[in-house]
């Protein structure tokens, strides 16, 4: 069957199988190199000191990272292998001029989107700066420390008479970390919390009327 000489210029291309953006070797050499970018910037970008003030914001880190943050940040290589692959893409990096809470080190902002807890993170993660934790209830139940979910009552609908509960229908474990009070279905956080920012995300108030504050102890929260 002939073509006209457009028919011909427009299929040219079409059919032809189509190149990986990067070949095997420049993934290597390029994955070498922000291995070695990031282990230098691991060395400059640690602050000592910088979680002291209890009540201050603190980044949210991935599941597994060390509740000494400076010691997430020695380790941390700033790879990106976790966000990368993050199933829900909650991951996110610091700047270059952010060195108080690490150069590109990984956080997660939950109210933007909040972790879904699938430990693809903690597999990935090269040098142990994100702990390996099994993808069971019980191991992260155990062993996920991301921070504790605390209530502003000055905020919270429910504690402000109208009956609200998004936060404990997000909670991955209801009952467990959080469970709804009387009167007016008050939300009440126990220490079983993961800090995995569900309750955040979901929060209908504006500003959200629940955080995530770091771990002191599992004994309580801030």
């Amino acid at each position: 069957m002939s073509h006209s000489p457009f028919e011909r210029w427009w299929n040219r291309g079409r059919y032809r199988p189509r190149r990986p953006v990067f070949s095997r070797r420049g993934f290597i050499v390029a994955g070498v190199f922000s291995t070695l970018i990031g282990a230098v910037l691991a060395r400059l970008g640690t602050r000592q000191g910088y979680l002291s003030d209890e009540n201050a914001q603190f980044p949210v880190r991935p599941p597994g990272a060390s509740a000494d943050d400076n010691e997430f940040q020695s380790k941390c290589i700033r790879c990106g292998m976790c966000g990368i692959v993050c199933e829900n893409g909650c991951i996110r990096f610091h700047g270059f001029e952010e060195s108080e809470n690490g150069a590109l080190t990984p956080f997660l902002d939950v109210r933007r989107r909040s972790c879904t807890l699938c430990m693809r993170c903690t597999d990935i993660c090269p040098t142990g700066a994100l702990k390996p934790i099994i993808d069971s209830k019980e191991e992260i139940l155990k062993n996920v420390s991301m921070g504790l979910a605390v209530i502003d009552p000055q905020r919270c609908f429910s504690y402000l008479g109208r009956v609200c509960g998004y936060c404990h229908d997000a909670c991955p474990f209801p009952e467990i970390a959080i469970k709804l009070t009387a009167p007016s279905a008050r939300p009440f956080v126990f220490d079983k919390c993961v800090g995995c920012g569900r309750c955040v995300e979901e929060c209908p108030q504006n500003p959200a009327a629940i955080d995530i504050r770091k771990v002191i102890s599992r004994e309580a929260t801030l």
